[in-house]
């Protein structure tokens, strides 16, 4: 088949049957297009989850009404995560969960809270949390490229040099300082000490207070800019292959990754690639509406309500999500003219990446604030009205 993405998109009875059976079919797409070959399957395989906020009502950006579930559209589903280990296990290997988070409980608590344990209970595979208390458990890596001097150094656990592959699980959702969050982003959970991951949005959240336009779009550029290189140091440091699989049975839109006020989307859809996170990234965009085009437009359309036309350089830095753009240039998959292998109820065939809208079950996912402020540009300098300030809580 020849293909850079397997993507699947199967109805199921239920939510769980959906993320376990689709996510089972990628991997096997891409095993029998011999993806997998020379691959360390049969080793110590770390499955790293998206594991975020926990759905707690009790918490302020907690979920409401049907969000109470552990079928979400912020944490990585536990059947898919299922899914991965026992594909690894059937392969010889022996997957353990590895998370760092510092929502309430940490990553043990989000993994008790989605579910996991129960469905795991009795297979042996354990949750390890990535968090560290002291330099001695953390090795400093380097990325291969470096735009943010301030992460030219990056500190991880030291459990990273110790496996023989990652199966990186990410979510499906857009992002309120990074547009999408998926494969690329994931490992910047890996950033250690975790007081290094709020450094790394420059307080350039709009979801907690207000920001210009100006500092916004600086905070985008620095954020993409940090969590490309923190991907990148992991893999070039330790020599790691990495099977890439982005899980949408519920996917999140709009002001994301938080319950509130992001909000979900049923969508059945599942993608995979080997060694190519940008490119599953891109193919996420893609499947999301978020393609060169529309963010193009939406840039014209912004601007205009500024009298201002953007040149040929500026309207390019608005259409090319940037971290894809350094993504790409650090080796992690091309981000445009990829193939994609189609999974569907209609039939199983091959696809120009541009065509995966075609897979959605509804129109394209709403665009965070931040877009519709013309803040996804990493030439803040330029950007007109700069000091307008924005936040998320007021324009939702």
């Amino acid at each position: 088949m020849n293909f850079d993405v397997v993507a699947v998109s199967m109805d199921a009875p239920t939510l769980g049957r959906a993320a376990y059976d689709n996510t089972m079919e990628a991997l096997k797409a891409l095993e029998m297009d011999g993806q997998l070959d020379g691959l360390k399957m049969n080793g110590t395989v770390m499955v790293k989850p998206n594991f975020t906020q926990p759905p707690n009502p009790s918490l302020k950006y907690g979920p409401r009404e049907s969000d109470l579930t552990v079928h979400n559209h912020v944490c990585t589903d536990p059947f898919s995560i299922l899914a991965a280990c026992d594909f690894i296990s059937a392969h010889g290997g022996r997957p353990f969960i590895a998370e760092g988070t510092k929502w309430p409980g940490g990553a043990r608590g989000v993994f008790l809270h989605m579910g996991c344990e129960s469905l795991l209970e009795g297979s042996g595979v354990e949750v390890f949390d990535t968090t560290t208390r002291s330099e001695d458990e953390r090795a400093c890596i380097f990325p291969s490229k470096i735009w943010n001097p301030d992460f030219s150094t990056i500190e991880v656990n030291k459990i990273y040099g110790e496996i023989d592959l990652i199966v990186n699980v990410a979510k499906l959702k857009s992002h309120s300082n990074a547009l999408i969050t998926g494969a690329v982003k994931n490992l910047y959970g890996a950033l250690e000490p975790w007081q290094r991951r709020a450094e790394g949005h420059y307080c350039a959240d709009p979801l907690w207070a207000s920001i210009s336009r100006k500092n916004m779009a600086r905070g985008y550029k620095l954020l993409c800019e940090t969590f490309v290189q923190v991907h990148d140091a992991i893999l070039r440091s330790f020599g790691l292959d990495e099977v890439c699989i982005v899980e949408g049975i519920i996917s999140g839109e709009g002001d994301g990754p938080l319950f509130q006020p992001a909000r979900p989307r049923q969508e059945y859809v599942v993608l995979a690639s080997v060694n190519s996170p940008a490119t599953i990234d891109a193919a996420e965009s893609y499947y999301a509406g978020f393609s060169p085009e529309y963010l193009a437009n939406e840039a014209l359309y912004r601007l205009s309500h500024l009298n201002f036309t953007p040149d040929e350089e500026l309207l390019e830095s608005y259409s090319t999500q940037y971290f894809l753009k350094l993504s790409s240039e650090a080796g992690m998959g091309k981000i445009k003219d990829f193939k994609v292998y189609a999974i569907t109820p209609q039939a199983s065939e091959a696809i120009p990446c541009e065509a995966l809208g075609l897979l959605r079950r509804g129109g394209a996912f709403e665009l965070p604030t931040f877009v519709r402020y013309a803040a996804n540009t990493p030439l803040y300098e330029r950007i007109p009205d700069g000091e307008a300030e924005f936040k998320v809580e007021a324009t939702v």
